[in-house]
């Protein structure tokens, strides 16, 4: 079970880190952003952006978010979602950048919390050491799995310290969630 995707959410969290990190590869982009979703999912209950995160050979991906910022070059046609990403981003090879300042309005306080407690950590790392701390419980899990390599948002909670009732509390939020899920 996973949230749903907010992609306002997803588009305006990557513009804020894109705004914040300067030269900032889809490597950076995408760690700062899955530590800032476990440590959110730990302390809050709720993800920032509910993309669903894969665990690739360099760390956690999300899913949703890579097929957006690699159709800026080359349309997708197998796309989830209809969205013009050139608006939003430049990437040129591995290399993204914003297009537009981030709309704060979209993100909460803690979401901004968490991202700048991400960014701070992750802001001057080097590929390797990104690599090294995604490489955690979490992608362990998903990397061992028979789930496609999808990593569980209870192992990303739990991987950034959540206590027993804050998993219990996700549950129920992902539970609730998914009833309200139009098919």
């Amino acid at each position: 079970m996973n949230f749903n995707i907010d992609i306002d959410k997803t588009v305006e969290a990557s513009l804020y880190i894109l705004g914040k990190v300067t030269s900032c590869d889809m490597h950076k982009l995408f760690k700062i952003l899955y530590f800032a979703e476990s440590e959110h999912l730990a302390e809050y209950g709720r993800p920032i952006t509910g993309d669903e995160y894969i665990a690739m050979e360099f760390g956690p991906v999300p899913s949703l978010l890579k097929d957006v910022i690699k159709s800026v070059n080359k349309p997708n046609p197998f796309l989830k979602i209809d969205i013009d990403a050139t608006q939003y981003f430049d990437v040129v090879k591995y290399f993204v950048g914003a297009k537009r300042v981030c709309n704060t309005d979209v993100l909460s306080e803690s979401d901004i919390e968490c991202l700048n407690k991400a960014i701070d950590a992750l802001k001057s790392s080097s590929f390797e050491e990104r690599t090294k701390k995604s490489h955690n419980s979490a992608w362990d899990n998903a990397a061992n799995s028979s789930y496609n390599g999808e990593i569980n948002p209870l192992d990303m909670a739990s991987s950034a310290g959540a206590t027993i009732d804050m998993l219990k509390y996700i549950v129920s939020n992902m539970e609730h969630q998914s009833s309200f899920v139009c098919r």
